[in-house]
């Protein structure tokens, strides 16, 4: 059997089951196990399942968090955050409020769990050449001005979607 893992949602330090249930509390930041469990049941509204880097265009470095209520993506800074475990969580710093962009809603927790999120595979809202969620969809106003502009020429373009903010892929 392996071993289960508690990470604790305030300070995100990872115990043993084992040595975890020989304290109430978080020996690091002083959390009772008990609170940070229903923390996370009743307050945790966003999670990630992206931490995008690009040396690049560090400007569109980010994490993609979505909300639980109302299925929005947010792209949130990666200056907003203190620590960052890839496919695990993600703790804000202590001053930072993150508010989804859909529902206005308040994150509260300092911490953001991973959570893979199949909906990106179905819609392509992803770059199939550099995986980044950084995509605009191409607008048909957009559309209609290179086919005037370009004429015959277009037809690659206009028969295309989306197209990527960080490596200008259009799919």
């Amino acid at each position: 059997m392996a071993n289960k893992k508690i990470i604790c949602s305030s300070c995100g330090t990872e115990f043993l089951f084992e040595v975890a249930k020989d304290f109430e509390c978080c020996p690091v930041c002083g959390v009772s196990f008990e609170e940070e469990v229903d923390e996370v049941q009743n307050e945790e509204l966003m999670y990630f399942d992206q931490i995008f880097i690009s040396d690049e265009k560090p400007e569109l470095n980010h994490v993609s968090a979505y909300c639980k209520e109302c299925e929005t993506i947010n792209c949130l800074d990666l200056d907003l955050f203190d620590k960052l475990v890839d496919k695990k969580y993600g703790i804000l710093k202590p001053d930072v409020i993150v508010k989804c962009s859909g529902c206005g809603k308040e994150h509260t927790p300092r911490k953001i769990l991973y959570k893979r999120k199949d909906h990106y595979v179905s819609i392509l809202h992803y770059c199939p050449v550099c995986n980044s969620t950084m995509v605009k969809k191409i607008s048909t106003a957009s559309r209609f001005f290179m086919a005037a502009t370009l004429g015959s020429f277009a037809i690659p373009y206009n028969s295309k979607t989306y197209e990527c903010q960080n490596c200008g892929h259009v799919f």
